[in-house]
Formats: structure tokens, C-alpha cells, sequence
């Protein structure tokens, strides 16, 4: 009687789950939720779970330049409660296991692009404090605390100590992997052992690192289980991930959500290239007493320039660069400080009316330095959002209302924030 009871009131909970995201104010919105696990600086430690921290930064800049914002768990759940508005373009960042690199290499450069994650930690792998070992690959509780204080990185829990410990952390293939019931177990048993995994881990994240709640969990190798949710929302946590590849559609609410793994062998400007509508439009541009007026693309409101048409009005000045194609990468090259050598006839009328796009996927390369910028290409030649080239080539960029020009400064500066 008392498990009819217990079964009884899950399926209440979840009824009642399913009530309020039926009604949350996310419905209709779909998200894409990312995967990564460790990053490396060394190509020879490359693996299906790790990426570079050169392919991390670009991925970030890519998010960044085409208006994605960062969402954590928490605000997931404020969202679905209809107490904050879902961003035009959302993203929600996810790490699995707790690896120290998370702390070394990726939150700098989340800091850095504005982006912001969440982290599922098998707590019992965590250390006290590091040990000076240069081998050691998991983060520490002090890095945690940091982390979490910072409010760009959010923890989660990724088990206890439930990640198949016996298999130093492997997934066993056609096995019992993380939190799968055992053959022959009953659910009350289920509850009992796994239950006091989840809420020990709870209580260790609240704990070591002051966040006050523990809103999401990542289910080791995604291995679903049904009778794990129950166990989720009594504990509090209202946001899971799977390893399944999709876009999350959030009016289904925001348990054992799909993910998208982020690997080495497909960058995060192919998975999510952005495909959009370029109107043809006419810009005058002035600098240094010249004016121009270049051939230009309005796509998403914002204009977008012929790097070359740009490199050709500031040839000269202080910040010109020259522009070469670099057939083997497939990327544009910049190299500032450079007199504009090309011979390049001029640009040609744009064809009339509005026109389907792609964004470049490859990086410019700037001073030998690869970049991720907002860039489409367009009838064989690459144009750029005209802000994010000035971030790239030291000139900033402003807007003369009597004049309807846009104004480029050349005088030395510190790179602007793109708007």
C-alpha cells in the first residue's frame, strides 16, 4: 500500500511538473544545448571528449559575435516560471565530469566572450585542494567555490560516486552505466541507494562551494532512467540533460534534455551556422576627411562591409591592414599595419532584393592569430559586420545622425566590444 502511495504521489508531481511547463513562459522556444567535457592545449591528447582551447575560444567568439545569450539552469527555471523573458537567441553550455582544464582554460575564456556555464561534478572525484601534481585533471572544491562566485559558472551534479566507479568512470556497453536500476531491484530499493547518491551530492556542492541550490544534473553516459526524475524534483532539481543530439524544445519542459557533443571533428560554427536574410543597401562611409559610399548588406540589423572596400578607404591611415585569401585554411588573412596592395576592381551594384545567406565558418586569421567574426560570404567575397572588423583592426566605429554616415576613428586605440 505505502509503495501504491509513494507512486501515486510521483505521478502527482510530475502531472503537476507537466501543468506548470505547460504554461511557463518558454513555450514554443527551442534551445541548443552544448556538451563539452575537458579542453587540452596539447593536439597529441585530442580525443572524442576533448577539444582544443584554441577550437574553445573560437566557439565562444562565435557565439558571442552572432547575439547568443547564455543561460544557466537557474535561469532556465525563472524562465519557466514566467519570471524572466526567454533572449531571442538562447544557449545553454554544459560540461560533464569536473575537469580541472573547466577552471584553467574555459572559464578565462568565458569571462572574456561574456558566456557563461554550467558544470556537473562527480563529487567524490573532487579534491580538498590541488596537490601540485601538473597530471592532475580534476578541479578542486576551491576552484568551485571560485567558480561558482564568479557567476559565470553554475555546478551541477553528475552523481556522487555513481559514475561506474567500478570501471574506473568507463560506460560499459549493453551494461548497467550511472544511474540505471540494478537487475531485480525494486524501486523503493532504487530510491534508497541512488536517492542518498543524489542528495549526498547535493549537500557536498552546497556545501564546498556556498551555491545555495543545485538546479540541474547531468545523467552519467546519458543513460536514462525513469525512475530518476521523481528523485530529481524531491531533491529540487529542475533542469537534466541526456547525451541524445537535438535542439531542446523547453515547452516540454526541462528534464533529460537533449545535447549537442562538441568535438574536434565538427566546430560549433558549422553545427549552428546561421542562415539569414541580407537586404542590399548603399552606406556612406567617412574617415580622415574621406568619404565613401560602399556597396553594403543589412543583415539583422546590422550593416555588413566588402573587407576589401574597407581595407581600400583606410589604406594609409594608422589602422590600415591589407587582406590576402588563404587557399589552404579556406579563411581570410589580415595583416594590420599593412598598405592595401591588392589591385581590386570596384565593387559592383548589388543585385536588388533580399537574399538567403550562410555565415563563414572558418576563422580570419588577424596578425597570425585566428578570430571568430560575424561574417557571411556572399557572391564570392567575404563581408563582415562593420563593428566586429573594427574590433579586429583597431579602428571604432560610430553613427553621424545629420550627416546619415557612418564614422570610422583611425586614431591608435584599445579594441572596442562589439555591439
Amino acid at each position: 500500500m505505502n509503495g501504491l502511495l509513494r507512486r501515486l504521489a510521483a505521478v502527482l508531481v510530475l502531472l503537476s511538473a507537466f501543468a506548470s511547463s505547460a504554461t511557463g513562459g518558454a513555450a514554443g522556444y527551442d534551445i541548443p544545448v552544448l556538451m563539452y567535457h575537458d579542453i587540452t592545449d596539447d593536439p597529441a591528447a585530442l580525443n572524442t571528449m576533448r577539444v582544443t582551447s584554441e577550437r574553445f575560444r573560437w566557439d565562444m567568439e562565435f557565439l558571442a559575435q552572432f547575439g547568443y545569450t547564455p543561460l544557466l539552469p537557474a535561469e532556465l527555471l525563472a524562465i519557466r516560471a514566467g519570471e524572466k523573458e526567454m533572449p531571442e537567441k538562447p544557449v545553454m553550455i554544459t560540461f560533464d565530469d569536473g575537469y580541472r582544464s573547466n577552471y584553467e582554460l574555459a572559464f578565462p575564456v568565458l569571462r572574456e566572450t561574456g558566456m557563461k556555464a554550467v558544470v556537473a561534478v562527480v563529487c567524490r572525484n573532487m579534491l580538498e585542494r590541488g596537490s601540485g601534481d601538473p597530471g592532475r585533471t580534476a578541479l578542486t572544491w576551491r576552484e568551485l567555490r571560485e567558480m561558482a562566485a564568479s557567476g559565470v559558472f553554475e555546478i551541477g551534479s553528475h552523481t556522487y560516486d555513481l559514475h561506474n566507479p567500478e570501471y574506473q568512470g568507463k560506460a560499459v556497453p549493453g551494461g548497467i552505466n550511472g544511474v540505471m536500476r540494478r537487475p531485480g531491484e525494486t524501486e523503493s530499493t532504487y530510491a534508497a541507494r541512488v536517492g542518498a547518491d543524489l542528495a549526498a551530492s547535493i549537500a557536498m556542492i552546497r556545501r564546498k562551494t556556498g551555491q545555495q541550490s543545485v538546479n540541474y544534473f547531468s545523467y552519467p553516459f546519458g543513460a536514462a532512467e525513469r525512475w530518476m526524475q521523481p528523485l530529481l524534483q524531491q531533491e529540487g532539481i529542475g533542469v537534466s540533460t541526456l547525451t541524445n543530439e537535438g535542439a531542446a524544445s523547453i515547452d516540454r519542459g526541462l528534464y533529460d534534455l537533449p545535447r549537442y557533443r562538441v568535438d574536434m571533428s565538427r566546430p560549433l560554427s558549422v553545427l549552428l551556422r546561421q542562415t539569414a536574410t541580407a537586404e542590399p543597401s548603399q552606406t556612406v562611409v567617412s574617415s580622415g576627411g574621406k568619404t565613401q559610399v560602399l556597396p553594403t548588406y543589412l543583415i539583422d540589423g546590422s550593416h555588413y562591409v566588402r573587407v576589401r572596400d574597407v581595407a581600400a578607404l583606410l589604406d594609409g591611415t594608422e589602422v590600415g591592414f591589407d587582406v590576402r585569401w588563404n587557399a589552404t585554411r579556406q579563411c581570410v588573412e589580415l595583416t594590420s599595419k599593412t598598405d592595401y596592395t591588392t589591385a581590386d576592381a570596384a565593387a559592383a551594384p548589388l543585385p536588388t532584393g533580399g537574399r538567403t545567406v550562410q555565415s563563414v565558418v572558418e576563422p580570419t586569421v588577424v596578425d597570425g592569430t585566428a578570430r571568430m567574426v560575424a561574417a557571411y560570404k556572399i557572391d564570392g567575397s567575404t563581408y563582415y559586420k562593420l563593428r566586429s572588423l573594427g574590433v579586429l583592426c583597431g579602428f571604432a566605429v560610430d553613427w553621424d545622425e545629420q550627416a546619415h554616415a557612418v564614422l570610422l576613428d583611425t586614431a591608435p586605440q584599445a579594441a572596442q566590444v562589439p555591439a
